[in-house]
């Protein structure tokens, strides 16, 4: 991996659910994040989105949760396409920093990855109101848990001639 993955943030978003956020539209901030968890408590009625590449160590049977504050969704591609993404957790209530299972829906089945392959992963994130959280992480063959996932494993979204370019805008409000 690179160390790094993108979160970017849509400000003024009402509601509760992921399907609110425009990711359609650019969005009003971006920022590079050192491992697959966006900060804490930064502030209300927004929407995110967190995507990337994960690069797996070794081949074998992954499990990946999401946590977070409102509603959360983590989408992985079966390839470094975004195309290819599938959603294999979610959570439409809320937890607080680092919850796991509060939700049996927050961890996915064991998903087959291969060694040094990049897979497109996304996490949605819609907050409302009050604190604020979200973080991906996951098991490796083996049942090592790495949670959240380190920089170690992540690339950045547009760093290597696939998808969007890279933009780093950052406001002092996220």
């Amino acid at each position: 991996g690179a160390g790094q993955i993108i979160r970017e943030v849509w400000t003024g978003v009402s509601g509760t659910t992921v399907s609110s956020i425009p990711v359609s539209d650019p969005p009003n901030s971006t920022q590079e994040l050192t491992i697959f968890e966006g900060p804490t408590n930064s502030g209300d009625n927004y929407g995110a989105r967190i995507r990337g590449y994960i690069c797996p160590p070794v081949s074998g049977d992954y499990v990946f949760w999401i946590t977070g504050d409102d509603q959360t969704e983590l989408w992985l591609g079966t390839n470094d396409n975004p195309a290819s993404k599938r959603r294999i957790a979610n959570m439409s209530g809320w937890t607080t920093p680092r919850q796991w299972t509060k939700y049996p829906s927050q961890q996915s089945a064991p998903i087959a990855l291969v060694a040094n392959q990049r897979y497109y992963i996304e996490a949605l994130h819609k907050e409302a109101g009050g604190g604020d959280n979200v973080a991906v992480g996951w098991q490796l063959p083996g049942g090592t848990l790495e949670r959240p996932i380190p920089g170690m494993r992540l690339i950045p979204f547009g760093s290597s001639g696939t998808g969007a370019p890279l933009v780093n805008i950052t406001s002092p409000n996220d």
